[in-house]
This record gives C-alpha cells, sequence and structure tokens, in this order.
C-alpha cells in the first residue's frame, strides 16, 4: 500500500510541475518584438525554477505524513490481568558469630492506590530446621535465639544445619522453599576510604566539581570452608557534631552529639561471585558519600556484609536492576521467574518471594580527616544554623556515644 500510494503521489507531482511551467503568460512573452530572447530564456528559466521549487514544498509537506502513517506499527502487550493482591513470601535466616535470625513476610502486592495500607497477610509460618518444623514465626517480625541455645534444644550442629520454611494460607494452599544450608563468611574482610573529585552536572546543567568519599570492600572470595561465595552489603554511618563554643560562661557545657546519618535505604550492594574471575576483590566500591561537614569531626561506618551462594546473589542483582531502572517493561517481575518457593498444595495460585540464607559478618571503620578529604566543620567560619549552638537539633542526634566508638 505504501509503494502504492509513493508511485502515485510521484506521478501526480510530475504531471503538476510540467502543467504548471507551461503558463501562458510565459509563452506570450516570447512573441514579444522589444525583448530579445537572451531576455525571454531568463525570464522562462526564472518562472521554471519557481514554478518547480513551489510545487516540490508542495508535495513535501504532502509526504510528510505519509511517511509518519507507514512508520506506526501496533504493539500488544502482554501483562497480567491482576497485578494487585499477588501473593509474596519473603523469608531468611541469618547467623553471625552469636546468634541466628529469623524472619518472613507474607504479604499481596498492591496498587498505588493502597501506598501506605499495611498487606501483611493472615498465614500460619513454620520454620524448618532439617526438614523438621520446629516453631512457628509471627508474620512480619523478626526472631532470634543464640546459636549455643538454638543447638541445645534442637540438636545438630552449625555445618549440618539446612533451614526453610513452610506457609499455610487461611484458604488451604500450602507453599515451601527449598532447604538451604547458611554459607560462613570469609575471613580478614575490611574496609577502606578514598576521597575522588568528579565532574557533575547541576541544576542548570552546568559542569561542576564535587568530592565524594568512597566506601570500598576488600575480602577473599572463598570463605573458611574453602566455598566460593557471593555478597550483599547494607552500609549505615553515624557521624560525630561538635557545638562551637558560643558563650563565655563557664556553667554551659559545649555538647557532642552523634548523629544517625541517613543512608539511600532502598540501594542494594550485591556482588556476583561468578562475575570475578580471582579469588580476591580489592577496593569494591559499595557506597560513595558526598564529601561534606560530616566528615569533619569523624564518621563511623558499618558495614554489614552478608555471605550468600550464587542462586541468591542472582535473586538480589535482579532486586538492583529493578531498583536502578534497568532493563526493560518485558522483563519478568523480579521473584517470578527465579523464586524458590513451591506451592504443595492447594488451588494453583501465582507466589512471588524468595527465601535464603547468610552468614553475616559486620565491619566498622572510623574515618580520618586525610582519606575523607579535609572537610570543615560546619560552624567553622559562621554559625550557619541552629545547630551550631544545639547539636540535638539535629535529625536523629544523641548525646549517647555508641559503644563501639573508639
Amino acid at each position: 500500500m505504501r509503494a502504492g500510494l509513493m508511485g502515485w503521489l510521484s506521478k501526480f507531482m510530475m504531471k503538476s510541475i510540467f502543467h504548471r511551467v507551461k503558463s501562458p503568460d510565459i509563452t506570450a512573452r516570447w512573441r514579444h518584438p522589444r525583448k530579445s530572447v537572451w531576455h525571454f530564456a531568463l525570464s522562462f528559466h526564472v518562472h521554471l525554477c519557481k514554478k518547480v521549487w513551489k510545487s516540490v514544498c508542495i508535495y513535501c509537506w504532502l509526504l510528510i505524513p505519509v511517511f509518519f502513517l507507514s512508520c506506526l506499527d501496533t504493539i500488544n502487550i502482554d501483562l497480567p490481568n491482576d497485578e494487585a493482591g499477588r501473593l509474596v513470601i519473603d523469608g531468611l535466616v541469618e547467623r553471625s558469630p552469636d546468634i541466628y535470625r529469623f524472619v518472613v513476610n507474607v504479604s499481596r502486592t498492591r496498587d498505588l492506590n493502597t501506598e501506605g495500607i499495611d498487606n501483611l497477610e493472615s498465614a500460619t509460618i513454620l520454620l524448618l530446621y532439617n526438614g523438621t518444623p520446629i516453631f512457628e514465626l509471627v508474620n512480619g517480625e523478626e526472631d532470634t535465639i543464640s546459636i549455643v541455645a538454638f543447638h541445645e534444644q534442637y540438636g545438630g550442629n552449625l555445618e549440618e544445619a539446612y533451614f526453610n520454611i513452610r506457609v499455610l494460607t487461611p484458604d488451604g494452599n500450602m507453599f515451601e522453599s527449598e532447604s538451604q544450608k547458611i554459607l560462613n563468611s570469609p575471613k580478614e574482610s575490611s574496609i577502606k576510604l578514598s576521597y575522588e573529585i568528579r565532574a557533575e552536572l547541576n541544576d542548570r546543567e552546568n559542569v561542576v566539581q564535587r568530592g565524594y568519599v568512597k566506601v570500598g570492600i576488600s575480602t577473599p572470595i572463598i570463605n573458611q570452608t574453602g566455598e566460593r561465595v557471593s555478597f550483599r552489603w547494607d552500609v549505615s554511618g553515624v557521624y560525630e557534631f561538635r557545638e562551637v563554643a558560643w558563650t563565655d560562661d563557664p556553667f554551659v557545657n559545649v555538647k557532642t552529639c552523634y548523629v544517625k546519618d541517613f543512608l539511600p535505604g532502598n540501594k542494594v550492594n550485591v556482588l556476583k561471585s561468578s562475575e570475578i574471575s580471582g579469588d580476591y576483590i580489592t577496593d569494591f566500591e559499595i557506597a560513595a558519600l558526598p564529601g561534606d561537614h560530616k566528615f569533619a569531626s569523624g564518621y563511623y561506618f558499618t558495614v554489614v556484609q552478608k555471605t550468600l551462594d550464587e542462586a541468591a546473589a542472582i535473586y538480589w542483582d535482579r532486586v538492583r536492576q529493578s531498583i536502578d531502572r534497568e532493563g526493560t517493561i518485558f522483563d519478568a517481575p523480579v521473584g517470578a521467574n527465579n523464586s524458590n518457593i513451591q506451592q504443595v498444595s492447594g488451588d494453583p495460585v501465582e507466589v512471588l518471594g524468595y527465601f535464603y540464607t547468610a552468614g553475616v559478618d559486620t565491619l566498622r571503620h572510623l574515618s580520618t580527616r586525610e582519606e575523607t578529604g579535609k572537610q570543615l566543620h560546619l560552624c567553622a567560619y559562621a554559625t550557619v544554623s541552629d545547630a551550631c549552638c544545639d547539636c540535638l537539633l539535629l535529625v536523629n542526634s544523641s548525646l549517647s556515644k555508641p559503644l563501639y566508638w573508639q
């Protein structure tokens, strides 16, 4: 259809152009006794060019809609009919050096109009240890027990411990996750800070230079039992803020506050061991904070390092891609195409989510001025904030010094 339409327009355009140039007044001018042949030739040439150019412009405008219309195709996107209300089961078992931690959330997906409404689902949640149910968990609440007490009560040891969960919903459906063991954390993991200047665009799209404090992790990929492992990291921080001496009154004490910093809560830091060729990573960046006054008196970083298997790392990497808006609209929802939770009884129901285990190690590092760009105090030159005289005005500030602060 497009080729036939284009051919018809081309023939129509050429006929119209030649029809337009055969103007009676032009041919009449050839018979004027007082005009030379060259004058008439030049006049005819100019007239011909104007007529041709005008016709070409007219038909180009006519052809533009044809080109646009001929390039439009209808795309039918096959989207699920019931995005809201689908069952989601997320669970984890973590083992730090001293305790076990258990958390399971059973909920349903919701649309934007129900944001802020509690969507936890009524369900019975059982923790299975080596295939045997041992106790019930409360939906959405964590439960902890010391490692020593756990194995004294339920037997076994660290190396032989396998966990999974069983979920029973009020409509009679039963779901169960794959059984997993907890991988040991590698030894000698450490945090290293570095300061870096980066070129960025500001709000007016001008290139500016900004300093950042980078948080890097160095760790073996092989754990204590010789297994190759993957990682996920959670980063948090507390900085010290000292008030300025704003009065000479000897009875007024200048306070020092410790402030919990706001770090992106939805940032996922994950590393799949399959992406590393060697057995060690050095200064792998897991966070970058703007270099500012928070680093003037000391900033204590806490990194919770979770040791995962490859399957769990793949799941969390897909979560990261979803948060960072990577991929396309045609990709399957996270937890739908690699969920390790299966339905074992009841009417068939689609379930999203994932259950995983992790060995947990906590790393800490107190910054120095040299490794953070020698930042100045907020009130170094002037009292720019009321917090300069009362540090408790800072959000999440406290006079209590963290126990780990040295």
